[in-house]
């Protein structure tokens, strides 16, 4: 094959440059966000398997001792081969702190990844993160829960460079009552993984953003074959074979698009850092964990240039192109109902798996039958469009009236395969917006408090208490109740009492005066009071006159602090709660309803909430980029069309409605099933793998402003291809008539 004729085949003009230039960015971008996918997923595994000493399980301990394996409150009973450990989940500022309190000896084997002793009692860890925060405010706000610093735990020992975590040494005195007290005799084993249902979700949002990216590679590296199809026919003209046609096209596009994915590998490792910042699971990334092997990125580059080759040779071959431009147009097969079998294969899977799990069946890998039919779903609904397209065309071309309204019509009915192509980016698109804004509203399901009139303040500290047999002594109890009430902010503190028998049972019980305090409503005139215990969680409070009336002989359960609404106070008064020796509170810290709350959101939906609207950017982008390329390359296509109309006496305004509806009526006949369709979607995969705990909601303000930007790259897309009509309608277009 002659390079001269290559080169003029290939780069004769500067509008090749441009089709050069354009599929080198499309596959770039498309490279880029591939490579980011894949080694998001890579480092998922990895922060699991740092951060896998944290989940260290073992033999509880409640009540101070097992038949097996006797622990006192001596530090010695432990030995060298055990640990005492009790993990809590602590806060500052409305973050969580992961805190893990240890007990051991101090001639102990066992030990903490990347820590080389474990505190001792008064000494405590901590990550890079905790340690700056704890730098940055008062110690009374958050430093004096923990003791004295002994180091800091490395990176290689935490999830993300954001995690606060905590390591802090006790006496075993002081946590062998606590509920979540464990004997544990090593942090090693193996990795903690994901649960099945959050690697379900990455997965989904993962292909999710990726069919974009695949149409936007497949409709670039098809742009321009109608530009080339005149140096093509003058190739034909003097001897070269369509197979030798075909293999020009080919190379063209493979050195394309090997530049491309060449670019696409070094922007993927420059962004890296930029996508590390991304929250997934409550924390950040690491930058090496985004960072994909040479053999991955070898493999992506080597798949998208076979691949971009081959639709460039199989598009030509197939575009019949004959010499003095000759061009035979291939006759689209008639769209059938058959299309819309994958469609429905994929929602029936996906619905009977719902209500297999609904039903309480046992049904295997759910996660992965929802991946498929998920799959199934988001490739039948494009080998739909067609048809759904064809149908569009028909009652376009019968019902207008006017001459661009029959021309666009018939042309959608004679090539329906070709026109949804164009607008297929699009229609993915609303389609991934809708199942992620679905999935997203889940995260919103009313677990932020309300403030209103018998509704414990949201700036109320609760602090749960846990029952001891040592009775306190009344002198020192007054004195820690006068110390919490002195704390700065801190504008009462009340005792509650509970009952677990009698008629008060189930019941908190409080004075009167104390309930008077809180200004939750009317209360009864008795010395001793009872309000219903859902008070502390949202319920509006109910007092009732309490049949008990010495409260001498009742144990304190629930401590309430109430503050000015302050952060520092909020802080302050959790910290000297923690640091109280009178009230012992280790069943778990204060915290507030905004608190508890937070603990029935589960992560894996808030996370999805904030990767949702990452993906839905990345997909409207995509899609409006991929339908500007694809109108203006379906314009390039029928030049000679419509040129002959020009020739004929239409006007440009008449050619740009013929552009506008040959967008608009795919567009118009697959956007409402997308939107549909999405939700659907979205509402089984949730109620599948959370056994119908979970379901969607309405979609906020961001999802109607996602679907606006859609159609404002919609409109954008056909007024970027109704600029090029002059140059693509000129009579060179029909010279050879």
């Amino acid at each position: 094959m002659n390079p001269s004729i290559v080169r003029l085949a290939v780069v004769g003009s500067r509008a090749s440059w441009g089709r050069l230039l354009g599929i080198t960015a499309g596959v770039a971008v498309g490279v880029t966000l591939a490579l980011l996918l894949w080694g998001a997923y890579q480092g998922l595994d990895a922060r699991d398997e740092r951060s896998s000493w944290m989940s260290a399980s073992g033999e509880y301990v409640v009540g101070g001792d097992t038949s097996q394996r006797a622990v006192t409150g001596d530090m010695a009973s432990l030995g060298n081969d055990r640990v005492l450990l009790a993990p809590t989940t602590d806060r500052h500022e409305g973050v969580r702190i992961s805190r893990f309190d240890v007990a051991a000896p101090t001639t102990s084997g066992v030990t903490i990844p990347d820590i080389a002793a474990l505190p001792q009692s008064g000494e405590y860890y901590a990550s890079p993160a905790l340690i700056d925060r704890i730098a940055r405010v008062p110690a009374d706000e958050l430093g004096d829960r923990f003791g004295t610093l002994a180091g800091t735990i490395s990176d290689s020992g935490l999830a993300s460079p954001d995690s606060l975590v905590a390591v802090v040494g006790a006496a075993t005195s002081d946590l062998i009552e606590r509920p979540t007290a464990q004997i544990v005799t090593g942090f090693t084993g193996p990795p903690y993984r994901a649960s099945s249902n959050y690697q379900t979700v990455a997965i989904v949002g993962a292909i999710a953003v990726l069919f974009p990216v695949l149409l936007l590679v497949s409709i670039v590296t098809g742009l321009g074959a109608a530009a080339r199809r005149e140096r093509f026919a003058t190739l034909r003209l003097i001897g070269a074979t369509p197979r030798t046609v075909a293999a020009i096209a080919a190379m063209e596009t493979a050195a394309t698009s090997f530049v491309g994915a060449l670019i696409g590998v070094l922007m993927a490792a420059l962004l890296g850092p930029v996508a590390a910042l991304v929250r997934v699971d409550d924390g950040a990334f690491f930058p090496a964990d985004l960072a994909v092997t040479p053999f991955a990125a070898a493999m992506v580059v080597a798949l998208t240039v076979a691949a971009s080759a081959a639709t460039a040779g199989w598009r030509i071959r197939r575009a019949g192109i004959g010499p003095l431009g000759q061009t035979k147009q291939p006759q689209e097969k008639t769209p059938s109902l058959l299309r819309l079998l994958p469609l429905t294969g994929g929602l029936g899977l996906l619905t009977a798996t719902t209500l297999a799990v609904l039903a309480g069946l046992p049904v295997p890998r759910v996660g992965t039958l929802i991946i498929i039919g998920f799959t199934i779903t988001t490739v039948g609904l494009l080998v739909a469009g067609p048809y759904l397209t064809l149908i569009a065309g028909r009652i376009m071309a019968r019902r207008s009236g006017a001459a661009a309204g029959i021309i666009a019509g018939n042309r959608i009915r004679r090539t329906p395969v070709a026109t949804f192509r164009s607008v297929s980016g699009l229609v993915v698109a609303v389609f991934m917006v809708s199942v992620f804004a679905g999935a997203a509203t889940t995260a919103d399901g009313g677990v932020i408090p309300v403030a209103g009139p018998g509704l414990l303040p949201v700036s109320t500290l609760i602090q749960y208490l846990e029952p001891t047999s040592d009775a306190a002594d009344p002198a020192e109890t007054d004195a820690e109740l006068a110390r919490l009430a002195a704390i700065a902010g801190v504008t009462g503190v009340v005792t509650v009492y509970r009952l677990d028998s009698g008629p008060d049972a189930g019941r908190l019980l409080l004075s009167a005066d104390a309930a008077k305090g809180l200004g939750l409503g009317a209360v009864p005139s008795a010395p001793v009071v009872s309000v219903n215990s859902d008070v502390m969680t949202g319920a509006t409070a109910v007092f009732t006159a309490a049949e008990v009336t010495d409260m001498a002989a009742l144990t304190p359960s629930i401590l309430l602090l109430g503050t000015d609404g302050s952060t520092a106070a909020i802080e302050r008064a959790r910290t000297a709660l923690q640091a109280g020796g009178v009230f012992a509170t280790g069943w778990a810290p204060a915290g507030t309803r905004t608190d508890l709350a937070d603990d029935r959101l589960e992560s894996m939906a808030a996370s999805f909430a904030t990767l949702a609207y990452l993906g839905i950017g990345v997909a409207t982008v995509i899609a409006g980029l991929s339908l500007a390329i694809a109108t203006i390359s379906a314009m390039i296509d029928r030049r000679r069309m419509l040129a002959l109309l020009r020739l004929l006496g239409m006007n440009f305004s008449g050619l740009r409605r013929i552009i506008t509806l040959e967008a608009a009526a795919p567009l118009l006949s697959v956007m409402v099933l997308s939107i549909g369709l999405g939700f659907l979607v979205a509402e089984l995969i949730l109620v599948g793998l959370t056994d119908g705990g979970r379901s969607v909601g309405w979609p906020d303000l961001r999802y109607l402003g996602a679907l606006t930007a859609s159609a404002v790259l919609a409109l954008a897309a056909v007024a970027a291809a109704a600029s090029r009509l002059g140059k693509n309608t000129d009579l060179a277009a029909i010279r050879y008539e």
